[in-house]
């Protein structure tokens, strides 16, 4: 079946929730853009800087109950649009007037490029490769009522007579294979590519997956707004302050500047992008996520996969915010764009190649998700997005949240501090949710926690127990004014005299201060003694927390009178 689109935007209907299986179509996508010709070997013959035309071109939709996916094999093998039903929105960039530019630069392989959008894989040259507008060879390759994938390859046998003297990796004979995958019941999708060396010799060559990124669009008018964050797991980032003065300024310091090293920090906001410009990861990236968030609406989109071992290449790419929020598409001289671009390579910079042994391959496999309701991320992986947050303002703090791929399910979130011992601060579970995440707030004045130096931990579970995602921040507990705590070395006996009286014994007689605490903070007794033994009264029983400070050390113990 061909369903006819008049326009690449598409514009769906509301989201209503089912568990329908994954499913696939053909369809048939319009584009407009600036009339063109080219010539036998794709360099550019001719172009119209004022006739706008439409083309159609052949697409596949793959869906289930909470993502809607376009694919282009005989685009690029792109993913054109990844739509998340029950928010309604667009996470990716799709452009809606291409206009071809850069004929003549020496910037691109074939001496010219579009902007389409998406996410497509870029090979075996830098700066989008050969392929980025190619028919790939297509076709279904799973297709059940739980998963459906759609693999697309192609092998470089492309030689173009005029290109730029410095992409010379030649004629390679790569083959790349991209599969999309979709599975029922995911608010994420998968994209596996492999990288084949046909050849008996070790070959060069670039590859990088170029993301349009564009999370929480209007699918008829996909952009980036200004209050956007680029959420990337780095210290320092290496600029092109040499093309770009702008960008010499825009982060500070510079860590070397020889060398057009700075710190990672101010172009995270993509507000401060003054200009086009290119960063890169410095020395490259070794978490194995990266994302933006429009925080606008607190949507994002985030790719996982194997950076630390494989992609640790990453390059940040924008127009600008302002001249791409500011270009009139229907104008042929504005060519810049309201996106964020974001690459992930098997090289660390452009024009840095990668090698093949003989006959070698490589394979990988690359997630996408959104979230929704976060306004950062402190760890992303295929399984959730997590962020924990330390708020300390007029109490110590934390703020967890967690979006899952997997809505729907029950989770057992545990978060606990972890310093001389093992501190509990919450165990519970709930239901994930497709729509928003999932959120909890512990405030640690709820609790009598020694003074001194943490490690807070939070820690997601699935039923059969397995961990899904996880994470730590430091944490520590300020320290009064009347001394400086370390670790009890004996702890004293604890005997009950009555229902509402203990006795403690301590192994000194010394002078110590005895801190009564209900279990939700409220002081309720303290006294001052030198004896090794002490009486604790209280006005009904039940579990009460006994600080004890003594010998310039404080410690606490539990007492159930």
């Amino acid at each position: 079946m061909r369903i006819i689109l008049p326009f690449i935007i598409i514009i769906f209907s509301l989201y209503k929730p089912s568990h329908a299986q994954v499913s696939y179509r053909d369809t048939i996508l319009s584009w407009r853009h600036f009339e063109y010709t080219l010539d036998e070997n794709n360099g550019m013959n001719s172009y119209s800087t004022t006739n706008i035309v439409e083309d159609q071109y052949p697409g596949v939709v793959i869906e289930n109950e909470f993502v809607r996916l376009v694919i282009m094999p005989e685009f690029g093998a792109r993913v054109l649009s990844f739509l998340y039903k029950p928010s309604g929105h667009e996470q990716f960039y799709i452009n809606p007037v291409g206009t071809p530019y850069g004929m003549g630069d020496g910037n691109f392989y074939y001496d010219w490029l579009m902007v389409f959008g998406g996410v497509f894989p870029t090979f075996p040259e830098p700066e989008h490769g050969k392929t980025w507008f190619l028919p790939w060879q297509w076709e279904i390759t799973e297709i059940t009522n739980e998963r459906i994938s759609l693999t697309m390859q192609l092998q470089d046998t492309i030689n173009y007579p005029y290109h730029p003297s410095k992409f010379n990796n030649g004629l390679t004979g790569i083959r790349c294979i991209s599969t999309v995958s979709l599975q029922k019941g995911k608010t994420s999708f998968e994209f596996e590519h492999t990288i084949q060396n046909t050849k008996p010799e070790t070959q060069s060559f670039e590859y990088w997956t170029c993301a349009t990124l564009a999370p929480g669009s209007e699918s008829e008018n996909t952009f980036t707004p200004e209050n956007s964050e680029i959420i990337a797991p780095i210290d320092y980032v290496y600029l092109k302050d040499d093309w770009w003065a702008w960008m010499g300024n825009a982060e500070e310091p510079a860590i070397d500047q020889g060398n057009h090293v700075f710190e990672y920090k101010n172009l995270a906001l993509y507000e401060n992008w003054e200009d086009m410009g290119i960063a890169y990861a410095y020395p490259f990236i070794d978490a194995n996520y990266y994302g933006v968030i429009n925080h606008e609406n607190e949507e994002g989109v985030f790719r996982v996969a194997n950076n630390s071992e494989i992609t640790s290449g990453m390059k940040f790419w924008t127009w600008g915010a302002e001249q791409g929020l500011g270009a009139d598409p229907e104008n042929f001289n504005n060519i810049a764009r309201p996106y964020i671009e974001l690459w992930s390579g098997l090289s660390t910079q452009f024009f840095e190649d990668a090698y093949l042994s003989p006959n070698e391959s490589i394979t990988w496999t690359e997630t996408y998700l959104p979230t929704i309701a976060m306004e950062s991320a402190s760890n992303v992986n295929e399984n959730a997005a997590i962020f924990l947050e330390h708020v300390n303002n007029v109490s110590e703090r934390f703020n967890i949240k967690t979006f899952t791929t997997t809505p729907d399910y029950e989770y057992n979130l545990i978060v606990s501090l972890n310093g001389s011992n093992m501190i509990d601060l919450y165990d519970g579970t709930f239901i994930s949710s497709s729509e928003m995440c999932h959120q909890l707030s512990l405030v640690l004045d709820d609790y009598i926690i020694a003074d001194g130096d943490y490690i807070l931990n939070s820690k997601v579970y699935d039923q059969p127990g397995e961990i899904i995602i996880e994470f730590s921040i430091p944490v520590t507990i300020p320290l009064p004014s009347f001394g400086i705590f370390s670790p009890i070395q004996s702890a004293p006996k604890v005997f009950r005299v009555s229902d509402n009286m203990c006795k403690i014994e301590f192994r000194d007689s010394s002078k110590r201060i005895i801190s009564v605490f209900s279990v939700n903070g409220q002081l309720v007794n303290e006294q001052t003694t030198n004896d090794n033994n002490a009486y604790i009264e209280v006005d009904k029983g039940g579990l009460y927390i006994i600080r004890i400070l003594e010998h310039n050390s404080s410690y606490s113990i539990k007492l159930l009178i």
